[in-house]
């Protein structure tokens, strides 16, 4: 294995791809093989209400382009309440039954991005752009017109275009929110969820949400020098 006794590694315990939120914790290596893994308790504790549970312990490579990370994936088999390390100290340690092989992962699976009104990210709803609050790859938030109502919990057809591509896009609306101020009785805000991204769609659009980003940042570094 790539981690050893001593690494430092990054649990995902969970993540809730309808609310984009991921519970990542710390831990430091105490032992492993390719039948289990020993690590440290984290900060907050992880409690037995989720033994059984599946987790990605997640950790950096250094490779030529620049790190990488990259999980595996076990269950959360036992938190061991006194497991003892070299010198006789005894700690709370978390026992992972590792599957086999390992995969690239990504921490900011579903970081959220308001794109710019003139970039070339759009959405669209039977056919018409809609206004796009924010977006990840885990789904995206836009306003739509109350005279073509949607529905919670129901499936929709969507159009992503990233750039040159375009893409029929199955999504799930996950959440209806009302628009305040004087578009209120025309306009509702709908959160939805992409069920049908591919490895490709999601490469892309994940590599357009970081040009965007870094291109956001930059004006703002500079902003006070224009």
């Amino acid at each position: 294995m790539e981690i050893s006794s001593g690494s430092n590694v990054d649990i995902v315990l969970d993540f809730d791809s309808s609310e984009e939120t991921i519970d990542v914790r710390s831990a430091t290596v105490y032992d492993l093989d390719d039948k289990r893994i020993i690590l440290s308790q984290t900060s907050p504790p992880i409690g037995i209400y989720s033994i059984g549970k599946r987790v990605n312990v997640t950790y950096l490579v250094r490779e030529k382009d620049g790190p990488a990370r990259y999980c595996i994936t076990g269950k959360l088999a036992e938190i061991v309440r006194d497991y003892r390390l070299p010198g006789s100290e005894t700690v709370q340690a978390l026992l992972i039954m590792p599957e086999p092989g390992r995969e690239r992962f990504n921490l900011r699976l579903f970081y959220r991005l308001e794109p710019p009104a003139d970039g070339d990210v759009v959405l669209l709803l039977n056919q018409e752009k809609v206004n796009i609050i924010d977006i990840s790859i885990g789904g995206a938030r836009f306003t739509h017109r109350k005279d073509q109502p949607i529905k919670a919990k129901k499936m929709v057809r969507l159009i992503l275009q990233v750039g040159e591509e375009s893409f029929d896009v199955e999504a799930q609306v996950v959440r209806l929110f009302p628009v305040s101020g004087r578009m209120a009785k025309k306009l509702e805000s709908v959160a939805v969820q992409f069920l049908n991204l591919d490895r490709n769609m999601k490469d892309l659009l994940s590599k357009k949400i970081r040009d965007i980003e870094r291109k956001m940042r930059y004006r703002d570094i500079y902003a006070d020098y224009a």
